[in-house]
């Protein structure tokens, strides 16, 4: 199968760490200018025509956002089969939008939100780095971002009494982490448990045991939604890290949540309707 449809970006995976000296992050690179809604540049209708098979994906699209309601199953098609003049129409109509997401693993896959909120990309890739799925996605976030985010889970132990040196205040933070995931439901919608990091005198050393107790997940997600959002899985059921950045790279938010998915990664039911009007009207100008 050919390399050919939208461009996602590959974010690289692991906790991040912290020089002492300059206190700086040690995360990938954020986009360092305001990210504005561009609507996308749309074919001409005769060249839309030419690709009966991303016309008959369109109109499918329209019935999975009509069927789709928050909170149940997503709505999929796959797109393995499509020509490749066809898929590359489809890529252009349907654009790029705010949030892109990697799920590593030994199949990876790659994620990119359309223009439409709640619409998205995805590809599967093998061990050698070709893709071996491509699918279209219907949800507040795909399934596999749940489904992959907690995969592999660890026990927090917390030994207050036995820290590395410089540790001060990652114990308590870690004390409360571990209960709250005890008591973390995800079958049940709740208001997430929110630790601001960025309220708390953490050294580096806190920083870096903070990081290496909880682990690094499976799932990392960019949002430009609310500024350039980072956000991580760990190894610890229900735990989100969610880092914000200003445009200068610098980290301007530090936030734990224990969360089913962290809000600002997901579509809201007013995004999903508003994204099912803009496909029609697209469809009314080009088919």
């Amino acid at each position: 199968m050919q390399d050919n449809g939208i461009q996602l970006l590959n974010i690289p995976m692991g906790p991040g760490s912290q020089d002492e000296g300059e206190m700086v992050l040690d995360y990938m690179k954020m986009p360092s200018e305001m990210n504005t809604y561009d609507i996308p540049v749309l074919p001409e209708s005769d060249a839309v025509q030419s690709c009966p098979q991303a016309v008959a994906v369109m109109e499918q699209l329209q019935d999975l956002l009509a069927k789709y309601t928050q909170g149940e199953a997503t709505q999929s098609m796959v797109l393995d089969a499509m020509p490749d003049a066809d898929l590359d129409m489809l890529n252009q109509i349907l654009g790029e939008g705010e949030v892109s997401a990697v799920i590593n693993g030994e199949q990876p896959v790659r994620i990119q939100e359309t223009v439409m909120a709640g619409v998205w990309r995805l590809r599967s890739f093998n061990t050698q780095g070709d893709v071996i799925a491509e699918t279209l996605e219907v949800a507040d976030v795909p399934a596999c971002v749940r489904e992959a985010a907690f995969r592999t889970q660890r026990i927090l132990n917390v030994d207050p009494d036995n820290m590395p040196q410089g540790v001060l205040n990652a114990p308590s933070v870690l004390v409360e982490i571990a209960e709250a995931s005890e008591a973390f439901d995800g079958s049940v919608p709740e208001a997430p448990h929110v630790i601001n990091l960025s309220l708390l005198p953490f050294s580096p050393e806190d920083h870096n045991h903070l990081a290496e107790s909880v682990g690094a997940g499976a799932v990392t997600i960019l949002s430009r939604g609310y500024g350039n959002c980072r956000i991580t899985s760990t190894e610890v059921n229900g735990l989100w890290r969610v880092q914000y950045f200003n445009s200068t790279d610098q980290l301007i938010l530090d936030t734990l949540e224990i969360t089913d998915i962290p809000a600002v990664a997901c579509a809201a039911k007013e995004d999903l309707e508003d994204s099912a009007e803009r496909l029609k009207e697209i469809r009314e100008v080009l088919v």
